[in-house]
């Protein structure tokens, strides 16, 4: 069965046109260097450590803040393709979102944990995981519709079924909903395979 989505474009896709080559390589390095905590230095510092010129860092966003939404958005774009990608052969529509919600879970491990630290202080970042995070729940909803239509799942509601689905991870993520026993990626695994398993048709 096909999917009928694409993934999400850009959120700045004109200012991202204008970038070079060299643009896309700093822009790698960024990504790397967030996971070790680019919202404590600043852009001269970052300019520093990436060793280029503050000018330069400023061709590819305006101010810190920008910079980090940008960077965020570029590496959960790049996450959700590959999770598109490595179900896109998958036939079974229930096997295609069990995989598609472990790939997408990983987003709150350990791996991307510094990509949210700092949520609720960078204005405009949590309406860019919200965008994201829509992209995921309308995906989820539709392949719940498929395993339907296939017979795999119960006749369910959909919609209230995705927006459960999607919205766990961003649950497990929150500092007051955070578990000792174990990370916001394995809460969130588990708890969407016994939701999914307790949907599934027996045959």
């Amino acid at each position: 069965m096909m999917l009928h989505f694409n993934y999400i474009k850009n959120l700045n896709p004109k200012r991202q046109e204008a970038f070079t080559k060299r643009h896309h390589e700093i822009i790698e390095d960024l990504e790397k260097m967030l996971e070790k905590g680019v919202p404590d230095l600043t852009m001269s510092q970052i300019a520093s450590n990436l060793k280029i010129s503050l000018r330069t860092l400023y061709e590819i966003a305006p101010s810190k803040e920008e910079l980090i939404i940008m960077i965020t958005d570029s590496i959960l774009r790049k996450h959700g393709k590959y999770a598109l990608e490595s179900i896109s052969e998958v036939k079974s529509p229930l096997e295609k979102l069990e995989k598609y919600l472990y790939m997408v879970n990983q987003v709150v491990g350990p791996k991307f944990n510094m990509f949210f630290k700092d949520i609720e202080k960078i204005k405009r970042l949590e309406s860019v995981v919200d965008y994201h995070a829509d992209f995921i729940t309308n995906l989820t909803e539709e392949l719940l519709n498929q395993s339907i239509k296939a017979k795999e799942i119960q006749d369910i509601d959909s919609k209230a079924f995705s927006i459960l689905l999607g919205g766990i991870g961003r649950e497990f993520i929150k500092e007051k909903n955070k578990l000792s026993e174990s990370s916001p990626e394995e809460s969130a695994n588990s708890i969407t395979s016994i939701i999914l398993n307790g949907i599934k048709l027996r045959n």
